[in-house]
């Protein structure tokens, strides 16, 4: 009778197992210490064959290590291809079930954009639009003067110094005016004139794009006018880049069109134009927008109207259809418009100024925790709030805790900005939706310490309550706010 000899429970490897697979199970020489390795087995080939269970058929050792199942957490990584193929067959199919259900219930929905916009929306977004090019030239203006005075400064008394420094106050209260006036202008016109969500949404993503940029060129610009005065080099950029060489049209225009919101100097630069990679992020640019207006328009807006009765009637149970009925195609728009923006638009801007760092976003998929999740999906945003924001506050003494605060505080103010001046409806769902996730930030946080970097579970909530639940009931909401406001109304 065959005896194994009992050995030190282990759990193989994938390369492990992978060479137990190929070689043949007639060929395992167990010993009461190890399993032999590969080099040992070859060297004693012949010898097992001639000794292993001669004239045995049925005896041969199966089990002969301690393995775990492959899906078990013990489990090696293994590839799962095969089911995400899977998944994407399954969801193509249903997919395919919605649209033909769709194409039944309604028919064709989908009309040219312009159908649905007054005419007096387009001269409304030109004047509201004015007060962009207006504020960039007061802030050049501005800007100009004092390099002009610094530069008389660097080499003067400490008299005309201190008088620099007065002229350095009027300078910063007419940057807060116009500043004020380039976010307040176009918010009053699109809140009381502009009809459609479209347009009114175009004015304030503009608006609101400069009057960040110009806030981090004044912050830069001053930061360096002072240690230009005091005699100090600037030692990150080139001569024809460093202060007061930077101030003049060319560079403030470059840094608006910039894929960034943190101006400094000079930026790296790319070594060439790529045409063909411009016409790839061009194309795919086009065809998410084109997939963006076909799924908004004959999907998402079908499914928010015959949402209103519900919500009207506090239907809870319709509510909560309606809302995973959206979430579908909420998502794929919300990921379209991301891939439009983020990789292919920003790279489209990239590639024309040849601008050199292109991390517009990081993996925010694998976020375990929705503070991550903010910090990796929109970088440019990040950055600009960490430097401009928590840096300065840190440095000022104020504790990291409250500093994220301020500035989930600002983000939550700026996104009911986007979402309620649009759709006319400033009720604060938007900003408690952002301000709100302080406390999963808590939960995924502890979550992410107690099951790991790694683990699924603080990704799971964070698609949960950003995608599958947040943002369709967002939008659900604005959309019968909006509808309330213009119910039996005409477009102008």
């Amino acid at each position: 009778m065959t005896t194994l000899h009992r050995r030190p429970v282990k759990v193989v490897t994938d390369s492990e197992d992978d060479q137990s697979d190929i070689r043949h199970r007639s060929d395992f020489h167990i010993t009461s210490r190890r399993v032999s390795t590969v080099a040992e087995e070859k060297k004693e080939e012949d010898k097992k064959k001639r000794l292993s269970y001669q004239g045995f058929r049925h005896t041969i050792p199966i089990h002969t290590l301690s393995k775990a199942s492959v899906l078990s957490k013990e489990a090696p990584p293994e590839n799962y291809s095969g089911f995400i193929r899977l998944g994407m067959l399954v969801l193509g199919a249903s997919n395919i079930r919605l649209v033909i259900e769709n194409w039944m219930k309604y028919g064709l929905l989908i009309r040219f954009p312009h159908s649905y916009i007054p005419y007096q929306d387009y001269g409304l977004f030109v004047l509201a639009w004015l007060s962009v090019p207006t504020c960039l030239a007061i802030t050049l203006l501005v800007e100009f003067g004092m390099a002009k005075l610094a530069v008389k400064a660097r080499n003067a008394k400490p008299d005309f110094r201190k008088k620099v420094a007065i002229l350095e106050r009027v300078a910063s209260a007419a940057h807060v005016t116009h500043l004020t006036f380039l976010i307040s202008y176009p918010s009053y016109i699109v809140y009381t004139k502009i009809y459609h969500p479209l347009v009114g949404s175009a004015v304030v993503i503009i608006s609101l794009i400069t009057f960040l940029k110009l806030i981090s060129y004044v912050l830069v610009n001053r930061e360096i006018r002072q240690l230009y005065i005091t005699g100090k080099t600037d030692e990150y950029h080139d001569e024809n880049a460093r202060y007061p060489n930077n101030i003049h049209l060319g560079n403030l225009m470059y840094f608006f069109f910039a894929p960034t919101l943190c101006y400094q100097p000079s930026y790296p630069r790319s070594p060439v134009f790529r045409k063909t990679f411009f016409l790839k992020r061009l194309g795919e640019l086009i065809v998410c927008l084109v997939m963006m207006y076909v799924l908004t328009e004959q999907y998402a807006k079908p499914t928010l109207a015959n949402s209103l009765q519900a919500l009207e009637e506090n239907d809870l149970v319709v509510i909560v259809e309606r809302v995973l009925k959206l979430s579908t195609t909420a998502v794929v728009i919300w990921l379209l418009m991301f891939y439009a923006l983020f990789h292919a638009f920003l790279n489209i801007l990239a590639e024309v100024l040849r601008f050199g760092d292109r991390t517009f976003y990081l993996a925010w998929w694998n976020s375990g925790n929705l503070a991550t999740y903010w910090r990796l999906w929109n970088r440019p945003v990040y950055l600009f709030f960490k430097r401009h924001v928590y840096i300065p506050s840190v440095q000022r003494g104020i504790s990291p805790a409250i500093c994220q605060l301020l500035v989930f505080l600002a983000s939550a103010v700026l996104h009911e900005v986007l979402v309620g001046i649009p759709t006319h409806a400033i009720t604060g769902f938007a900003f408690w939706g952002m301000f709100g996730q302080i406390p999963l930030i808590a939960l995924t946080r502890a979550l992410e310490k107690w099951r790991g970097k790694d683990s699924a579970l603080g990704n799971t909530i964070f698609w949960i309550t950003f995608c599958v639940v947040g943002q369709p009931t967002i939008a659900l909401l604005y959309y019968y706010q909006w509808t309330a406001t213009h119910k039996g109304m005409t477009p102008p």
